[in-house]
């Protein structure tokens, strides 16, 4: 049906149309849209449905486009928005056999709740989730939470939304009004009734919401096809936040607690609460690796932290051929890091290597769906990894692990005795080198529970930790320098950085896995040290003066700290000003495990 051919009875309704005609000629000429100017059409297509408007209707969508084209500054915020949540939503869209025409939906924001008006819903709120939607798809909005607001956990509740509303109408043209506009809106316009087929009429200004959100989508969906974001980010999901404020968990990762706030607006407490939400990272791709690395040391859960430090990756520009993508060596095999809507054909064709190449290298199928910071292989993985066994952590599965010590599927299957990918344990000790000897039964290890962290009270962003934390590197070397003390390399944990590689190697004490140029320190054994406690209240120039003063004697003397609530090794390495790496040797940990009351040599003097 051809609405341009719509004919009226009255001759107003000739006249008004004939006006509104001259006025939106101008409007669709470019007189008021900018550079890339957006064509308005008489139809558009919405997964298998065609919306279609009369003169009247495609005016309105005419003036919703213009509005929206004039305002580059707020396109250009939503087009960075939507670059850094697509790769995270779009895996989500397509698991839910849901249309990925329902894309932009993601930062819509507008709800019609009468005929009359659509109102603006907060702008942190995904998905047009208002109140009633979310009470239905079980979403929490408390004293503590705002679910509307968390990217994963509203996407979740949205698709469900959708898919209900799919089952209920049987079209996606009413699907997506159902879900932008309030029911009491539906049941007065009987859509349900009247948009039965896949045509569907828009011929009044009661549909406004869905007016405008397909203006919406026109403006966002031409931009988009233009638009590079010259520093893309990725959204990593930290999953040990439990009981840890932001100020916390942006020291463990080494980020400005600000960051972390900016897109955890779902969180309305200092301290993130047990629930189903954790907390979002938004981080640079090349800091992507370090930031996984520091969470799963964050984690504080002692065994299944044995064989972290895999994969081992370090950048090299010089495998760049020219054709784009970033280039690292990962397990000193070469590598390409996924970009924002890669996929195995133009990862392949950065990498200058066939796409068959491409998958075989990481025993992929072409449609499986590549993820968006991780290194991916462009050689062929090894028959043996660099350590002898691997414990399996929960969701794990023998392709993870073939990709982390890059070795290939058929030797890790035929090392473990298994004749199919199955599913595997958690606790199960992977072997890495050799074939599992026949009369060993299969090893499965008990991961002990992590403990839960309970910070104590602190006003947000003013903790003397993450003050100190957040020095520059000149400003801690003038420390030092000034109280004529060395400064220790980094180390966290069990893993150290070496920041002139950018390389963030990670393992247990005992079994340290580093590029050959790092040298782990012998472990030392203290034996009958006499111990001097000072009390915590002084300051760290007071203790450092009055033990250097007390020390008169050959026996050795130390400034001993008595574990307080909260406090990780990590925490009172930086408020002592010392590395973990000399609170390990000092005190002859074997884990980073402390306990409220242990008493903990910090310094010797």
């Amino acid at each position: 049906m051809d609405l341009r051919a719509f004919k009226y009875k009255s001759k107003k309704r000739h006249l008004f149309i004939a006006l509104i005609s001259v006025v939106f000629f101008v409007e669709a000429n470019g007189q008021s849209l900018p550079k890339g100017e957006v064509a308005i059409p008489y139809q558009i297509k919405f997964a298998d449905v065609t919306f279609q408007f009369n003169d009247v209707s495609r005016y309105l969508l005419a003036q919703e486009v213009g509005s929206l084209s004039k305002n580059e500054e707020q396109i250009n915020e939503y087009l960075k928005k939507f670059s850094l949540i697509y790769p995270t939503i779009k895996p989500i869209l397509e698991k839910a056999n849901v249309p990925e025409d329902f894309k932009f939906l993601s930062l819509y924001n507008r709800y019609q709740k009468s005929l009359n008006a659509a109102m603006p819903l907060d702008p942190n709120v995904f998905w047009v989730m208002e109140r009633e939607k979310a009470a239905d798809v079980d979403l929490r909005i408390n004293n503590e939470v705002d679910e509307t607001k968390h990217l994963i956990l509203a996407t979740k509740g949205a698709l469900v939304c959708i898919k209900r509303n799919q089952v209920l109408y049987q079209n996606w043209a009413t699907t997506l009004f159902a879900h932008i506009a309030s029911r009491d809106v539906i049941k007065l316009l009987e859509v349900n009734k009247k948009w039965s087929g896949k045509f569907v009429v828009i011929d009044s200004p009661a549909y406004s919401s869905l007016i405008q959100f397909l203006a919406f989508r026109l403006v966002l969906e031409n931009a988009f096809a233009h638009y590079k974001n010259p520093n893309p980010d990725i959204i990593y999901e930290y999953a040990f936040g439990k009981g840890k404020s932001l100020n916390l968990i942006a020291a463990d990762l080494k980020l400005e607690p600000s960051e972390l706030l900016s897109f955890n607006q779902w969180l309305k407490t200092n301290k993130v609460p047990d629930s189903e939400a954790q907390v979002l990272v938004v981080t640079k791709a090349s800091r992507y690796h370090e930031i996984r690395m520091l969470s799963e040391l964050s984690r504080n859960v002692g065994l299944s932290n044995v064989d972290l430090g895999f994969p081992i990756v370090k950048p090299n520009p010089q495998l760049n051929k020219g054709k784009g993508g970033v280039f690292y060596l990962i397990n000193n095999l070469k590598g390409i890091q996924i970009e924002m809507c890669d996929n195995a054909v133009n990862a392949a064709y950065k990498a200058d290597i066939s796409l068959s190449k491409f998958l075989e290298y990481n025993e992929m199928k072409e449609a499986d769906i590549l993820n968006v910071g991780e290194v991916y292989y462009i050689e062929s993985k090894k028959s043996k990894a660099d350590i002898p066994h691997h414990i399996v952590r929960n969701q794990e599965t023998l392709w993870d692990i073939a990709q982390m010590y890059g070795v290939k599927l058929k030797y890790l299957l035929k090392y473990n005795r298994m004749e199919t990918l199955t599913r595997l344990q958690p606790g199960r000790v992977i072997w890495l080198q050799t074939k599992r000897p026949k009369k060993k039964p299969i090893e499965i290890i008990e991961i002990p529970e992590q403990k839960e962290i309970k910070m104590p009270d602190m006003p947000r962003f003013q903790d003397d930790f993450i003050t100190r934390h957040e020095a520059s590197d000149e400003e801690l070397e003038q420390e030092y320098k000034t109280e004529g003390l060395k400064r220790e390399p980094e180390v966290f944990n069990s893993g150290v950085l070496n920041k002139n590689e950018n390389v963030l190697v990670i393992a247990p004490r005992e079994n340290i896995v580093v590029p050959k140029e790092v040298t782990p320190k012998p472990k030392t054994v203290k034996k009958e040290v006499k111990v001097e406690v000072i009390p915590e209240e002084q300051t760290y120039a007071q203790n450092l003066k009055e033990a250097v003063n007390a020390s008169t004697g050959s026996e050795p003397k130390y400034v001993v700290h008595e574990v307080k609530k909260g406090e990780t090794l990590y925490r009172i390495s930086v408020n002592y000003r010392v590395s973990v790496d000399q609170l390990y040797r000092l005190n002859n940990l074997k884990n980073n495990i402390i306990e409220i009351g242990d008493k903990i040599i910090v310094k010797k003097y």
